[in-house]
């Protein structure tokens, strides 16, 4: 099995929103069944926890999020603690995922091997 390394950076909050709602989402609904209840393309959700694709979720999201939930309140979309950071670095360990019958396939496994601050000067304008 293939397996390489890679560091991304992200918004912490992108980073933390995402968990969260990938652990709600257990359980409840499939990665295409959530992009549907949000009204949005099919692969939207699979986009947004694949840490090797730009998309994340946005602020229209927290409706669509908060709705296909079924919550009262879009804060309950946000029951983790506040980040500490702006940014951070995520190293990545990725995989080739084969297929059932063990050969190849295009698919791939994430896993976060690290996480770490990345510290940002204050300029002033």
């Amino acid at each position: 099995m293939k397996e390489e390394y890679k560091t991304i950076e992200m918004i912490e909050m992108d980073y933390r929103l995402m968990v969260y709602i990938k652990g709600l989402r257990n359980g409840k609904f499939t990665q295409e069944e959530l992009s549907i209840a949000m009204g949005l393309n099919r692969s939207f959700v699979g986009n947004v926890e694949s840490l090797l694709q730009p998309q994340k979720y946005g602020t229209r999201h927290l409706t669509l999020l908060a709705k296909a939930f079924k919550f009262k309140k879009v804060e309950e979309l946000f029951k983790f603690p506040t980040p500490k950071n702006d940014k951070i670095k995520l190293t990545l360990k990725i995989t080739s995922k084969p297929k059932k019958d063990g050969t190849p396939s295009k698919g791939k496994n994430v896993e976060v091997v690290k996480i770490e601050a990345i510290q940002q000067g204050h300029e002033l304008l």
